[in-house]
């Protein structure tokens, strides 16, 4: 027999001892005094005495009988059906609560089997072990999400829709699985073959903390598997391009495995319209990287996105990092705005000034005729939202001639993805532009009102290490700024975090400061000195052409780069105006993107579920118009089919317990139970979680325990009756009348 509430029997209990120890220990021993009456009556005394003792003891076991089966049947007694003898928890029933690795990892195949399967039938074991009235709860490491959850004596069913689940291509996240589960359990078990994939997560964000719950891990598999990834898709040049001669696209290659021979590798690139390229190389002995460069050539009436896909031919053990996914944006030109003053009203299509600021960077914008990029000039008091459509950058040369109105405009635009580049007047001015252009895009930078000069020119300080926006100069980086000087300058304050360098003067004073905010896909580069013989002697050198190609090019490419994620995401990090859903447009061969689900953005760029399959996604506005893209792949770190050491895996999950696979993981997870104590929240979750009626196996007597405490009731109410005083002394007179 269990029950329900046990600390009530044990109340009842104490409620028995407690007074019969006090009278017992604490009564008081009078002694005796002889009078000359005694006598008399104590030979009346000696005639009731022996009746009057036992009536006295069977009242106080009566009501100890009383108060023991009140307490008892208030506990709810439960007889057990259960035959074997299981550890229990506090209230007397199992509950096995288990974290199936569900990532990318557990696609790998090993010895003709995939590892998912593998892990899926030895939680399905455990789960077997189970008896009528213990309890289950299923965590997903994928994501960290609940399968079965809070845990539930269901067990038919929770075992059902576990052999329902698939592997998916998300990356593992163990550790917030474990999270998830510590808060309710006291001990849990995780189902993995912790291949390198399987604790990718872990090893980016350091979250190696393990939690208050006892948490026991199945034997990693430690058998080595050769594998190909395809861990890089791009396009070589950033930008827009031109297809005239087709995409050059450029693919990076991983191999990992014990034995690494000579092999080969064959790809093929296909484009959503069905063009193909194919491309193979040859793997050396040994060989762990390798990069392959092709061209792809598109039909010439294409003007829109074209989406890619290349894809390993060759089978190996792990298929879901075969293919990747990339996008190339095929307007032929760059469009770029330059706000500068005209004479002619603001309607001339390109720069026609010969000499000032102008020219200069006309020329270093468009050193060819072919150049792919094509400027527009803008009035500064002409800007608005309608000139902004259709640019993807603009240059601003006179901001001391724009207006807050036309600052606003700018500041709007950047957000939804400009690149805003801003040069000082080369004369001087009233300074107010600065107030105004801060303002717009409140970056936490200060800009001195007045210029500053030096005799001689400061030069530019050489870095080891260039800006991104830079990283294709890298190789002739030094020799092209050695150069240039500086005589005249803005001094621009940025904070820390508050924005970035891309050059520097040799006082450590910035050259061009790069700008960003959380929530805008454009970016803003600021000039400290005009493009000008009298500031600075850069738009006389060669370093002009490359240094304004690479910042537009390269901050544009940022932009769309914005727009890529990894599988498992359901947040966009920038949002598309105006799209209300995504759908897939190119998937993997044999994915038909009819047949997928279509997936809401809000206005934050929330998706209402997670990407679950990597492709190029196309996002729709209200009209069904195509309005942007987003491309998704697989984490190719969390693909990785390398196997761990138990030593490796205990230090990555502290204080946790590898158990072997012949072992019963339903008792090893379970078994620690019935010794271990939870907090009192843990507690109070638990009850709330199962209700005592269901939370154990066996049939409740509490019923025949209140009949019982009825029938002693009425026994002590008659017998107090017949041994009290008064009843004695009526009995008495009747007797000698």
């Amino acid at each position: 027999m269990i029950f329900a509430t046990p600390l009530l029997a044990i109340a009842g209990a104490i409620a028995i001892v407690l007074p019969i120890a006090i009278h017992f220990f604490f009564r008081r021993r009078k002694k005796p005094i002889e009078w000359a009456a005694m006598d008399l009556l104590l030979q009346a005394i000696q005639q009731t005495t022996r009746r009057r003792h036992l009536e006295k003891l069977a009242l106080l076991v009566l009501r100890c009988l009383v108060v023991v089966f009140a307490g008892v049947a208030i506990a709810g007694p439960l007889l057990q059906n259960d035959k074997t003898n299981t550890p229990s928890t506090q209230n007397g029933s199992r509950e096995l609560v288990l974290i199936i690795d569900d990532g990318i990892s557990q696609q790998t195949i090993c010895e003709g089997r995939e590892s998912f399967l593998t892990s899926q039938a030895k939680a399905i074991a455990a789960i077997d072990e189970l008896q009528p009235g213990d309890r289950v709860g299923l965590l997903l490491a994928a994501g960290a999400r609940q399968l079965v959850w809070p845990p539930t004596t269901d067990i038919a069913a929770a075992r059902s829709i576990l052999v329902s689940t698939e592997v998916t291509d998300t990356t593992s996240n163990i550790s917030g699985a474990i999270e998830i589960a510590s808060d309710t359990t006291q001990s849990l078990g995780v189902v993995s073959e912790f291949r390198r994939g399987s604790i990718a997560h872990n090893l980016k964000s350091n979250t190696t903390k393990i939690n208050q719950a006892k948490t026991f891990l199945t034997s990693p598999n430690q058998i080595d598997v050769s594998n190909t990834q395809i861990i890089a898709f791009d396009p070589q040049a950033k930008g827009p391009l031109s297809i005239k001669n087709g995409i050059p696209l450029r693919i990076k290659l991983h191999r990992e495995g014990g034995r690494l021979g000579a092999d080969q590798s064959q790809i093929s690139i296909t484009s959503d319209d069905n063009n193909q390229l194919s491309l193979s190389h040859d793997w050396k002995e040994g060989q762990v990287e390798a990069v392959l460069d092709g061209t792809l050539v598109i039909q010439d009436g294409r003007r829109t996105e074209i989406a890619l896909r290349a894809e390993l031919l060759q089978k190996d053990s792990q298929p879901a990092d075969n293919s990747r996914f990339t996008i190339v944006p095929t307007t032929n030109t760059i469009h770029i705005g330059v706000v500068d003053r005209t004479s002619t009203g603001g309607n001339d299509k390109a720069i026609s000034s010969d000499v000032g600021v102008g020219a200069w960077v006309e020329r270093a914008l468009r050193p060819m005729s072919d150049a792919g990029i094509e400027t527009e000039l803008i009035e500064p008091t002409a800007m608005s939202t309608q000139r902004c459509r259709g640019l993807d950058a603009v240059i601003i040369l006179r901001p001391d001639a724009l207006d807050a109105a036309g600052w606003g405009v700018l500041s709007q635009a950047f957000k939804v993805g400009l690149v805003v580049v801003v040069v000082p007047p080369p004369q001087p001015s009233s300074g107010v532009w600065q107030d105004m252009f801060l303002r717009a895009f409140d970056f936490g930078w200060s800009i001195s009102r007045e210029s500053t000069k030096s005799d001689p020119p400061l030069t530019l300080r050489r870095s080891e290490v260039p800006h991104s926006l830079l990283t294709q100069l890298s190789s002739e980086l030094q020799e092209l700024i050695q150069p240039i000087n500086v005589s005249q300058w803005l001094n621009v304050s940025v904070p820390v975090n508050r924005g970035e360098t891309v050059l520097t003067m040799e006082n450590n004073a910035p050259f061009i400061v790069r700008g960003t905010t959380d929530g805008s896909r454009g970016s803003v580069l600021f000039f400290v000195a005009s493009p000008e013989l009298s500031w600075t002697n850069l738009p006389a050198k060669p370093f002009m052409v490359p240094l304004f190609q690479e910042l537009i090019r390269q901050s544009i490419a940022q932009v769309e780069q914005g727009r890529q994620t990894n599988v498992g995401s359901d947040h966009l990090l920038n949002t598309i105006p105006g799209a209300i859903s995504l759908k897939i447009s190119l998937g993997r061969a044999g994915v038909v993107a009819d047949e997928q689900r279509i997936i809401s953005v809000d206005p934050n760029g929330t998706l209402s579920q997670p990407i679950t399959l990597p492709g190029v996604y196309t996002a729709v506005d209200e009209s069904n118009k195509t309005v942007g893209w987003v491309i998704a792949n697989i984490d190719p770190s969390a693909a990785s089919t390398q196997p761990t050491s138990p030593e490796e895996i205990a230090n990555e999950f502290q204080d946790s317990l590898i158990v072997s696979s012949n072992t019963n993981l339903a008792n090893d997870v379970t078994s620690t139970l019935k010794n271990s104590t939870g907090s009192k929240d843990q507690t109070n979750i638990l009850r709330q979680e199962t209700p005592v009626a269901r939370a154990f196996q066996g049939t409740s007597i509490a019923v025949w325990f209140f009949s019982a405490l009825l029938i002693f009731l009425l026994g002590e109410t008659w017998l107090a009756r017949r041994s009290s005083m008064g009843a004695t002394t009526t009995r008495t007179t009747r007797e000698h009348p």
